[in-house]
């Protein structure tokens, strides 16, 4: 293991032994836990997803991937109450779909979250990382490769990954995608994840994409396309800017 990551999951475990007490079942930045929460009126319906046969919402990312801080990208700018990321789970017959909604981002960079998310996956094509399932009691992890998924729009960045749980060796693939959103009529800048995972070493149906429609329709968001483009320095703005910025 990295000196990196090994650093990373000292960090994590620190964390969630500071949370373990408030929450009873946490770690990160993320403050996953196993008591549920209301399901957000913005969030996909049983009906939206394909075989689901339960749904229930818990605060924090339910699968965590220690590529960079991929995740804290999404969380880092919600830690203030009453704003809290929240992750939907959904059960099907040999697979889980999560979405992961974020959508009240207030920060000076508003775009920033999304820009280091994408980055962070590029960094991390083809390395061997590790991931938690905070959905299983006791935690556990697994490790396979990172795959980023090509060809995605700007407004979107995703990867797959199948990891070998250190359990018992079986595997289990991962494909999430984020999103780059506003809502508010363009005024508040968020981020839609949706992730699937399957109890095999192929990507589970339906895949993130062919859910992403549905989920901004719920969410009532849009697409950002100026999410990696917008100035990501202290003057950086909510509203969309019309003249794009090319990355050096």
């Amino acid at each position: 293991m990295s000196r990196a990551r090994s650093l990373s999951l000292f960090l994590t475990l620190v964390l969630a032994a500071g949370l373990l007490t408030a929450c009873g079942h946490g770690g990160a930045d993320h403050e996953a836990t196993a008591t549920p929460e209301p399901i957000p009126t913005t969030a996909l319906t049983l009906a939206d997803i394909p075989g689901a046969t339960t749904q229930a919402a818990y605060r924090g990312i339910r699968v965590e991937t220690f590529c960079k801080g991929i995740e804290n990208s999404v969380t880092i700018a919600l830690l203030s109450e009453p704003f809290h990321t929240v992750t939907v789970e959904y059960e099907l017959a040999d697979a889980t779909v999560y979405e992961t909604l974020a959508l009240s981002i207030s920060t000076i960079r508003p775009n920033g979250s999304f820009a280091s998310i994408a980055e962070d996956i590029a960094a991390c094509d083809g390395t061997d990382q590790e991931v938690q399932f905070w959905s299983d009691y006791p935690l556990q992890s697994g490790e396979g490769v990172f795959n980023a998924t090509p060809d995605m729009p700007e407004t979107l960045a995703g990867f797959t990954i199948t990891t070998t749980m250190e359990t018992d060796g079986s595997q289990r693939t991962i494909e999430r995608i984020y999103a780059a959103v506003t809502t508010n009529d363009g005024k508040e800048p968020g981020i839609i994840v949706l992730t699937t995972v399957s109890n095999t070493d192929e990507p589970a149906t339906p895949a993130p994409l062919e859910l992403l429609d549905t989920a901004l329709e719920r969410a009532n968001a849009t697409l950002d396309p100026t999410a990696i483009t917008t100035d990501l320095g202290p003057r950086a703005t909510r509203t969309p800017t019309t003249t794009p910025t090319t990355t050096p």
